[in-house]
């Protein structure tokens, strides 16, 4: 259903469409100019001197580099964030109801529901959108990605111009994405699922074509012209990331099993006494400078050449004691804790003079405070503080598609692999527990669960005495 038709301007379609900007507008003129951590302040003091590392990937920062250059900052950045996210929300909720054929006037309102309620103190959405963060990219990324790929698979055979400059822009998603996160790099495969299956067209067939790979392999290959070419032109300062995570590992093994450090010797004898008390699986802190209690001393170096030996050796011969570490570190992101907060509710004390809006700082206040407060309801907490429960709902969808293997839905079985991929990086690598790190996969299968749970309800309601032929659209 066409938010314009031939028939003319219809202000009834339009004007849910017109109140998601509103909405965002409104989110930014009260949380401006930004939520931010020290990881934000770290992007946002690399955009102001133009030298860039890769701790974390520097598309963020040369990107504000610019905007401030241009006479923008932050909050330019935090605008353009609130707008994509929740016309992204908006919209996407609309293509998968256009996709089941639910075309009733009583559901054209769903998606601007389905906003309104995710913006809503049940739901830290609108935290999110407004925090200079690298996971709140990524969340919009998947959100337009599958949003783009939805629509493209509708008008491919109808709208081919359409259809080329979509195609542009999902480009441009899927690359923005992987170039923003470092563990963003596994859902490479998944996006050249995504990108067959587009080139297959709306008929599905079970006879593998190579042809309809190369706009996957045209993806990897300019991803990497653009990483290059990034890393080059901007001098970015190699740092290997990784070795945190390999010294995190290497602590959990010898935290399990003392015998270990006959394997790991250079770790081993830079323990501190108290290394036991001061490791948290998957968490780095107690093996860098700034964590509060310390597991290794400072001379420890985890870039140091022996160090990575020793642990790329426990990897080969002891991989399970290896991977157990991992599934500790990975229970802890998708378990809820009343400690561990929804969203980073502050910008925090920094050197460059960025405070938020003093104007509307009690409002802010009142929706921090009623916010945390609904937080502490276990019910509350368990269904949307928890990404357990988004990881099983996304399974259950995907299988109940997958069993039906109904015409059509492919595109979005390969969608519904972007949050389970996601979700399976942190497995591959944890840094820390932080709600935000799985959130964009948790708010993707939330928008397309919701948005489906609608289309079950509709056609229980009303539900045919004849079945209709399946004609390949439907879910």
């Amino acid at each position: 259903m066409p938010i314009l038709n031939s028939t003319g301007f219809k202000v009834e379609r339009v004007l849910p469409l017109l109140v998601a900007p509103v909405l965002a507008f409104i989110f930014w003129v009260i949380y401006y100019p930004a939520f931010m951590n020290g990881d934000s302040l770290v992007q946002y003091s690399q955009a102001l001197s133009g030298v860039y590392d890769d701790w974390h990937p520097p598309l963020m920062a040369i990107t504000l580099h610019y905007v401030l250059c241009l006479g923008g900052g932050v909050g330019t950045i935090t605008l353009l964030q609130t707008m994509a996210g929740c016309m992204g929300v908006y919209l996407l909720s609309t293509e998968i109801l256009i996709k089941c054929n639910t075309s009733q006037k009583i559901f054209q309102y769903f998606p601007l529901i389905l906003l309104v309620f995710l913006l809503s103190p049940l739901s830290p959405l609108s935290f999110h959108l407004m925090a200079f963060i690298k996971d709140t990219w990524v969340a919009i990324g998947f959100i337009w990605i599958a949003l783009l790929a939805l629509q493209m698979m509708r008008v491919k055979k109808e709208k081919p111009g359409k259809y080329k400059l979509l195609y542009f822009f999902l480009f441009c998603f899927m690359n923005a994405v992987i170039l923003t996160r470092h563990n963003a790099i596994v859902l490479i495969p998944v996006f050249f699922l995504i990108l067959y299956f587009l080139a297959e067209g709306t008929e599905s067939s079970n006879k593998f074509k190579i042809k309809h790979i190369m706009p996957g392999v045209y993806l990897v290959v300019v991803y990497f012209i653009l990483s290059s070419q990034l890393n080059s032109a901007f001098k970015v300062t190699q740092t290997h990331p990784e070795n945190q995570v390999f010294a995190t590992e290497s602590l959990g093994v010898l935290v399990n099993d003392s015998g270990k450090k006959k394997d790991l010797p250079y770790m081993a004898s830079h323990l501190t006494p108290i290394y036991r008390k001061a490791y948290i699986p998957g968490n780095v802190a107690p093996i860098m400078w700034w964590g509060p209690i310390k597991a290794v001393d400072s001379t420890f170096n985890r870039d140091n050449n022996e160090f990575l030996q020793q642990y790329y050796n426990l990897l080969e011969h002891a991989p399970f004691s290896v991977l157990r570490v991992k599934w500790d570190g990975f229970i802890m992101m998708v378990e809820p804790t009343s400690d561990n907060s929804w969203f980073h509710e502050e910008l925090d004390e920094n050197k460059y003079g960025l405070v938020q809006n003093g104007k509307f700082k009690n409002i802010r206040n009142g929706m921090i405070n009623a916010i945390i407060t609904i937080y502490k309801n276990k019910i509350i907490r368990y269904c949307f503080g928890e990404h357990g429960t988004w990881i099983v709902v996304n399974a259950i969808i995907f299988l109940i598609l997958v069993i039906r293997k109904r015409k059509g839905n492919a595109i979005l079985i390969s969608i519904l692999l972007l949050p389970a991929g996601y979700y399976f990086s942190y497995l591959l690598a944890s840094t820390g527990s932080d709600f935000r790190f799985m959130y964009p996969a948790t708010l993707l299968v939330q928008v397309i669960a919701f948005s489906l749970a609608l289309v079950f309800i509709k056609r229980r309601i009303n539900k045919p005495k004849v079945q209709p032929t399946d004609t390949g659209n439907s879910i």
